[in-house]
Order: C-alpha cells, then structure tokens, then sequence
C-alpha cells in the first residue's frame, strides 16, 4: 500500500442545517390535453413536449387562473407530479381551463387553450423521517420514501430560480451571472447546477457553477446573418437548394419568435421560405392571389424593404402563414440543446474554464445574491422548513504516491511529478518494428505539403528508432486526391510495399477532413485489418520532437508493441487476472433513431497494459448493455486463448452510469455476468475456479469539486494535486465510494472521477487497495506521459465507442443528426443496423487498434 499523507479540502457542497421532520407533502398527478380541432394527449403535441413549457402553463394556472387554489404555491416537477403542503380544496380531481393570453377569451382564442387535470393520487404523505434515518445509518437502503424524500428536496432548492430563468430542470442559466457571444446565433450564460445528495450524518446541496448555450436573441435578420457569419442582409437572398439555405433551417427549426406588428406575439417557426415577399397565397374568399408584401401593405400599412429574402412559417390551420424576416424577433431566453457545432467548442471551454478559487468565489456569490441562488427568500425553501449554510463543507482526504512507470526493462524507472513524467532519453518497454509501410499525403498545398511531410516522415523514423523501434525506410510515397478514392489509393500504397497489408500506412490529411479519415479507418479497421495513423498537415508543418513522441506512442501501441509499464498493486493478485473498461456511447443529441453501441476492453498479458476490444449494437440510448453476458464470453475464450488458462480475477470498472441507474446495473449487469460464466463453466466442462468479479461504477458525470484550503497545498494550477482522495465526508451512506483526482490540473477547475463499489469479490472491502489500482491504471494510457481522469481500460472503452461510425455501412449514416428523425421505439429496426455493423478486421486481434 501507498504511503499517505493527508490534505483538508473546502467543497462546493454546502450543509442542510435544518430539516424540519414534521413537514408533510401530498402529491396529485398531472394530465393535461391539449383542447383544439382535435384532442391529442400533450406529451405527443410539440407544444408541450418541453418540460419548459409545461412548467409555463403550471404557473400560468398558479398565478392567474386559480391563484386563490394554490396558496401556498405547489410545488411542480415539469413532468407528470405536482406536491403540496397542504390538502388542495377541490376534492379527488379538477381540470382547469387555461389562457395562455392576457387578452379576453374569445370563441377563436378558446380554441388555442389548454387544460389541466389534476388527480389526487391516494398515497402517503410524504416526510423526511425514513430520509434522516437513511443519513444516519438507522437504514441500510434507499427506500422508496428515502428516494421520493431526496427528490421532492431537490425540487425544493431549484424550484425558485428554475421559474425564474431558463434551465434544464438540474441546472438554470442567468445572463447577469456571465455571458459571453460564442458567434453562429449563439450565446453561452453562466449559470448553476444544484443538487440535494445524501452523506453520512449530513444531507449536502452540491452546487457548480455550469454553462448552457442559447439562442441569440433580437432581430430574426441580424441573427440570421450571425448564423452564416455575414453582415451584408443581400446574404440572405438564398435558394432552398444551398448548403446556407439548409443550415439556417435547420438552426430555426422550433425555436420561438416575436412578431413587430403584433406586439411581440410569440410563435413558433415551422419552416423557412426563400423570397417570402413575393410568396402568393389567397385571403379569405379572394379567388386571386396576392404576395405577402401586398398583403402587409395593404393590412398593416407597412413596406417590406426585404421581400427578396427568406422569410418565416408558421404553422396555419390551411398551410404555412408566412411572416417577412423583418417583422420577427428571436425571443430571448431559448436554449439550444443540439450537438455545439466543433468550431464554438474552443471559445466555448475558454469561457467556462475557471481556475479553483475564482470558481469556489463564484458559487459563493451565487449563494449570497439576492436576485439568483437566493436560499434564504425562496418561498419553496422557507415554506419546507428548510436552513441551508452559506460556507462550503470541508472534507479531509489523502494523497497516493503515484506508481513508477518502468519503459525499458532492466533501467530505473521514472517517477511522476505533478501527474507527468518525461520520456526523453527512454526506449519503449516492448517495441514494435516497422518494416513495410507506405505515406499517402492529402496535403491540400502539393508543394509545399510535400516537402513537410517528407520532413515529418523523417523525423517520425528517427524518434521511434530513439525510442527503440527497429524503423525502415517507407516502400511507398503517394499523393492522394480526396475523399472519393481513399480505398483505391490505400490499396496501391499498400502494394507497392510488396504486401498486401504492410505494417503501417501513414495518411497525411487536411486540417478539416472528417471524410477522408472515416474512409481510412473504415479501410484499415474494417476492410483490410491494417494499422494506420493519420496526422493533421497544419499539425506536422510544425511537428516537433514532443510531437513526434505522441504519435510514436500511439503507433507503437497499434502494432502490438508496450510503451511503459505503471507499477501496480496487480502484483499482489495470486492467479491470473484481467482489468476491463465497459462503456456504453450513443449518437447525438436527440437522434433516436440510430443504435447505441456498447464496448468492452480487456487485458490479456500479466501486466495489466495489453488490451482487446469486443463491440455489441443495441436500442437506441440503452445505457444498460443487453448483451453483456456474451461479450464477457467472449472475452474470457479469447483470454484463454492467449494465456491457455482462464482468469481468476476480474476487475472490471464500469463507466457512463447515472446514479439513478446503480441499482438496475447492479442487478442487470452483475446477474449477466455470473450467468455468463456459469453456463462456459458449464458448457466447456472447467476444472479451474470461476473468476472472483469486482465490479466499480466510475462516474464522470457529476458536479462535485474540491478545492485546496490555501494555495501552496495545491498544484501550479490551484487545483489538489494529482492522486488526491476524498472518501469520507460527502461519500453515499450506503454505497463503498471514494472519489480520485489522478490527474494533474491543466486548465480551469479539475473533476475528479467518482469511484462506486457495487460488487467486490477481489479485495475484500481494502477500499486503499482498490483506489491505489484505480491510480495506476490512470498511469497506463498508452497515448500519453501524463496520468489520466479515468482508468485507462475505461478510457479506452470510451475511445471504442466514440470509432463507432469507422464500421457502420457508409450509406447508413451513423451519428449523421442532419439525417435522422426522433423515431426511436418500438419501430426502430435494430436488425438493419446489426447488419450493416462490421467488427474489426482479424489481422487487428490483439492489437490495439483504437490508439
């Protein structure tokens, strides 16, 4: 075990110092249907798909059209559950009418009204009794009560500011707390992330400090113009059949607008149309067409200056209502919720990167502003009884000493500092020789290009041979035309070294050429079952000896060869083990009509470093992995395979798991397991003893940071050190947990990585045991010289998941979200997609293919 030393750290969780037990809520459901020419259940009209937009029309129904009913206010979840503290006057049920307008209610307007229908639900009240005997170890479990105790808590503390601004119902986004242009027709706001978690003795508020991009309001044109980047408005002068076109349409998709000549009536856009001045279409009984600019010529007395350009629709009871672009206003306080486009991502995390201290003052001030945390007026949190502290937890934890990192054998090894080491002057532990293999260059600039990447080649030799690579010179040197003949010139690379699949091909692209590299690797990973590398041409312009490094690194990983070795506790496992990364990835944000793709990674050698990839399809955002049970199979006939014995020990860490979704791993994905294993013992008649499983959730996802008392206890970046632990304190009543900060702090505020034991057969509860293993594997990641925020099997899993698109069938389109519809669910056709996946190519088994 590691010599420790221990550290006092401040948190962003802040104690509930009263909790009044002898409050009670009751809960009603909410229906409500939407009243039109038709009557259709709200989750399926787009109106209310939102919970935004039902929490609207609840406070719409709070505060004008039954404010007497509902004093003190009730206390609403955005989805289907209302809770009140006191019993509502109207009996088992009532539906309200509800008029969105100010305006008087008419026979047309009455039309566009909502109702909802609120059923007492026959249930215990609910109290916070069972929920402070949970905190103090009087129960052993989450009860329903517990569960139901911390939920109603939560929307307690974000019911006031979620009314006020707009959120994502965990986290809300408010302007005046920081904003900055991000370009595109979008804006990032500052906001804060909060949430009620349960800890021994003591119930917490974690709050963070978050971000959320929004739409960029005022005029539709101007945002418009922002979108394409231009400013003169003749840009938007477009035909239906451009790529500008398409990308405002899309951006505009739903989003709400302000019309001018109606005081800022709010709509929302159904379409675009090009040249929307001139769009004809009938009035009333008129049998002749008129434009849009007659129509608001002679109806509104206004010009439109810009008829030439595209124009808003709307959705009308007889087709699309067309509204001129300089009449609308995009609507503030919209949120985009789509993928960010990759050119915002930089501006977007120099923007929200904030380093340890400002980041704790920043919470602090949102704690202590009267317009926006704000817990001591919030009627929600004074109404339950509820005290929350203003100053931060404080937390003791402890520090590792990092693992040494051994690269040749029979030198000394190297020690980290400050969570990196240095590989000047060291040689591979196992290097792997390059003896046959081809440079296709995409360079754009032929000339230059070609010159640059000859230097690279020549430097990218030389660094392996140093860091012990037998390297020849490349057999072939070709210039690739682009994206379209990728395959062809691949395979004539590939020839001219005299075989058909040399060691390495070496693919030179342009700085932006998602394409081109998806065809590559479909050729190497998939079709051919060759390794290649492909480098950036702005990257090797100005390759230097680091630079060459990272790439040698990479490469010889990919060829079966092992960069260094992290010393471990792995030693201390009698019989043969193997160290596992599961990991689920999905496509996009808000395509369902696409599989999910779950990834297993294994080692296979006595050192914990070598590591094989199996892949399953399954249903759409599926976190839980369906077919588990066979992948570890799999996975243990292959480790049997390579080693001719099975392995005993089986560690495996567990990512992309929300908490809400321990328990149904625990119970699904531990029991597939088990079975899995039972049945090969079963089928293939071993003697030797079936694998003891320890089974760790690693948790990314979450919103808890520390932060060092004073600023010579932390790293030059402000942040703890790397190897800080923190596993008392804020850890689960219940649950084994602890949480790592492996990694040395670069930019803005580090998050540590939270470590959930959910099964241990392996090490008997030593929890120091397990956070030492989980801190070397942090060291093994084969890409880098720097200790890592995740075990590396568990980053490799994610890298898998992330190649996903490399073995899909072109012409499917994987993770293509232009292309997809919300059409998930029971008419998804998960066959086609199983078909047109395709594992890696045979020649690549044992390889780490992925790096």
């Amino acid at each position: 075990m590691s010599a420790r030393s221990n550290l006092q750290v401040q948190t962003n969780s802040f104690k509930i110092e009263r909790l009044n037990d002898k409050k009670q809520y009751h809960h009603c459901a909410l229906m409500t249907p939407y009243i039109g020419a038709w009557t259709v259940i709200v989750s399926f009209h787009p109106e209310l798909n939102k919970a935004s937009r039902r929490i609207e029309f609840f406070e719409r129904l709070q505060n004008h059209t039954q404010p007497e009913t509902f004093t003190p206010k009730v206390i609403y979840d955005g989805d289907a559950i209302a809770y009140s503290s006191h019993v509502l006057a109207f009996g088992q049920s009532q539906t309200f009418e509800i008029n969105m307008s100010d305006r008087p209610t008419t026979s047309t307007t009455s039309k566009r009204n909502y109702t909802i229908t609120l059923k007492r639900v026959d249930a215990a009240v609910i109290d916070f009794n069972e929920l402070r005997q949970f905190i103090e170890g009087r129960i052993k479990q989450q009860t329903p009560k517990v569960i139901q105790a911390i939920t109603l808590l939560q929307l307690i503390v974000r019911q006031a500011p979620n009314l006020k601004y707009p959120n994502n119902v965990k986290a809300f986004f408010a302007k005046e707390v920081g904003y900055r242009k991000l370009g595109g027709g979008l804006d990032i706001w500052k906001g804060f992330y909060q949430s009620v978690r349960p800890a021994i003795n003591r119930l917490l508020i974690n709050v963070d400090v978050t971000s959320g991009v929004m739409y960029q309001e005022g005029r539709f044109i101007d945002v418009a113009l922002s979108v394409l980047e231009q400013s003169d408005v003749r840009a938007l002068r477009l035909d239906p059949s451009s790529p500008a076109f398409r990308k405002l349409k899309s951006f505009f998709k739903n989003v709400f607008i302000g019309l001018e000549h109606l005081k800022l009536r709010k709509r929302r856009i159904a379409d675009i149309i090009p040249r929307a001045g001139f769009y004809e279409f009938k009035k009333d009984s008129d049998p002749n067409d008129m434009t849009v600019q007659q129509y608001y010529r002679e109806t509104y007395n206004i010009h439109i200056k810009y008829p030439d350009i595209i124009g808003i629709a709307l959705k009308g009871r007889d087709g699309p209502v067309v509204i001129p672009a300089e009449l609308c206003r995009v609507l503030p306080d919209q949120r985009y919720t789509r993928k960010l486009p990759q050119e915002y991502t930089k501006h977007m995390v120099e923007f929200t990167s904030e380093k340890p201290r400002a980041r704790l003052q920043s919470i602090l001030n949102g704690i202590g502003n009267a317009t926006v945390l704000d817990y001591q007026n919030s009627p929600f949190v004074m109404e339950a009884g509820l005290v929350i502290a203003k100053e931060p937890t404080v937390i003791d934890g402890h520090l590792l000493t990092p693992p040494a990192i051994q690269y040749e054998k029979g030198r000394p090894p190297v020690s980290p500092r400050n969570g990196g080491w240095n590989v000047v002057n060291q040689r591979f532990h196992r290097p792997a020789n390059i003896s046959t293999w081809a440079v296709v260059d995409y360079s754009l600039n032929k000339s230059r290009g070609r010159a640059n990447t000859e230097r690279f080649v020549k430097m990218l030799a030389e660094c392996c041979q140093q860091l012990g690579m037998s390297v020849s010179p490349p057999q072939a040197f070709l210039m690739g035309t682009g994206s379209q003949t990728v395959a062809r010139d691949l395979k004539e690379a590939s020839a001219r070294t005299g075989k058909n699949s040399p060691d390495l091909l070496l693919v030179v692209l342009p700085s932006s050429a998602a394409d081109i590299r998806f065809a590559v690797k479909h050729y190497g990973d998939v079709r051919h079952g060759v390794s290649t590398q492909c480098v950036r041409e702005d990257k090797i312009a100005k390759a230097n000896n680091q630079y060459c490094n990272n790439v040698a690194m990479k490469i010889n990983a990919k060829l079966g060869g092992i960069n260094a070795v992290p010393s471990a506790v792995l030693h201390k496992l009698p019989r043969p083990f193997t160290i596992m990364g599961v990991d689920v990835g999905h496509p996009s944000p808000g395509v369902t009509d696409q599989p999910s793709v779950a990834s297993l990674v294994f080692s296979h050698d006595y050192q914990g470093v070598c590591y094989e990839s199996i892949t399953s399809i399954q249903r759409p955002r599926l976190e839980i992995i369906e077919n588990l049970g066979s992948m570890m199979t799999k996975a243990i006939r292959i480790f049997y395979g390579r080693n001719k014995v099975p392995p005993y020990h089986l560690v495996l860490f567990r990512d992309g798991l929300s908490e809400g979704e321990y328990a149904k791993a625990a119970d699904k994905e531990i029991q597939a397991i088990r079975d899995a294993i039972d049945a090969l013992w079963a089928e293939t008649g071993a003697k030797e003893e079936k694998p003891l499983l320890t089974y760790i959730v690693v948790g990314k996802k979450h919103h808890v940071r520390f932060f060092p008392k004073s600023e010579r206890e932390g790293d030059k970046s402000g942040n703890c050190p790397a190897g800080f632990v923190a596993d008392k304190g804020i850890g689960n009543p219940i649950a084994q947990d602890f949480y790592l900060q492996s990694h040395g702090g670069l930019l803005g505020t580090s998050r540590p990585s939270h470590y959930i034991v959910l099964r241990d057969d392996n090490f008997k509860g030593n929890v120091d045991v397990m956070q030492n293993l989980a801190f070397s594997l942090c060291h093994a990641y084969a890409r880098a010289t720097r200790s890592v925020s995740i075990p590396a099997p568990v980053y490799y899993a994610d890298i898998i998941c992330a190649r996903a698109n490399f073995h899909f069938n072109p012409e499917l389109h994987y993770d293509d979200s232009a292309g997809s519809t919300i059409s998930g669910g029971a008419s998804f056709d998960l066959s086609r997609w199983q078909n047109g996946y395709f594992p890696k190519h045979e020649n690549l088994r044992g390889k780490m293919h992925f790096m």
